[in-house]
């Protein structure tokens, strides 16, 4: 299989990161310049400006104009705006992100679950509770319903990984999702998994994935650890 190049702005992205992970870089310490990243890497100045706007943008540095880039004070992770896979989301903020699957069976979907689905009450699912790390970080709970007809080969091992690499592997497109957040207290078996108080508050993330050929890929119910792991909205002004 041909290796993944990897691109300029990836390099100085991962090289920034390494050192904030060994504190070579502390909170607040000011980064090289533009022209010292680009003479170290031998590339454009705006390749640079790329790499450390996409930091800024996942709150691991922030920049004030005229004197430069600095290391984030904060310790949390930002979940991206984007449609994209938790584990291509931790990549990007420079995390392993692994994952334990702690109920993986097949049953009735049922009257509520069904209707969010667009399913008869009799049709068969998966029903999935996986514990998501970032690093050593418990980090997300979430709950997954999947039609089984529509996924037949789903498995403990597919899970372990990434659902939308999986749809990617097996020719799926996934489109759009719909979610609907709420701030909850941390029920008191999903405390215990990720290790706060039931009394935290935390967020639940109610997620329902389409593909591009309008057919439903999954829905979800996410609790993140906001202590840990917080979630970036971002809105556009049509035009």
């Amino acid at each position: 299989m041909e290796e993944k190049k990897i691109s300029k702005y990836q390099k100085i992205e991962s090289y920034i990161v390494e050192n904030i992970q060994s504190n070579h870089y502390k909170p607040n310490d000011i980064l090289p310049t533009e022209a010292e990243l680009s003479e170290l890497f031998n590339c454009s100045r705006v390749t640079v400006r790329q790499a450390l706007n996409n930091l800024a943008y996942k709150g691991i540095i922030y920049r004030i104009q005229g004197k430069g880039s600095f290391v984030s004070k904060e310790n949390t992770l930002k979940r991206s705006p984007l449609l994209k896979s938790f584990s291509e989301d931790m990549r990007d903020m420079g995390k392993k992100p692994w994952s334990i699957v702690e109920t993986f069976y097949i049953t009735k979907v049922g009257e509520h679950i069904g209707r969010i689905m667009g399913l008869k009450p009799t049709e068969k699912i998966y029903y999935i509770e996986r514990l998501r790390f970032a690093d050593n970080d418990p980090i997300l709970f979430e709950k997954t319903y999947m039609e089984v007809a529509k996924h037949p080969e789903m498995s403990v091992k597919i899970l372990e990984g990434s659902k939308y690499e999986y749809a990617r592997e097996h020719g799926m497109d996934i489109s759009i999702s719909y979610q609907n957040i709420t701030p909850v207290f941390a029920p008191e078996e999903i405390a215990e998994k990720m290790k706060i108080s039931s009394k935290t508050p935390i967020l639940k993330l109610s997620n329902i994935t389409y593909l591009t050929n309008g057919e439903l890929f999954d829905y979800n119910e996410l609790y993140m650890n906001t202590e840990l792991y917080q979630l970036n909205i971002v809105k556009k002004v049509e035009k």
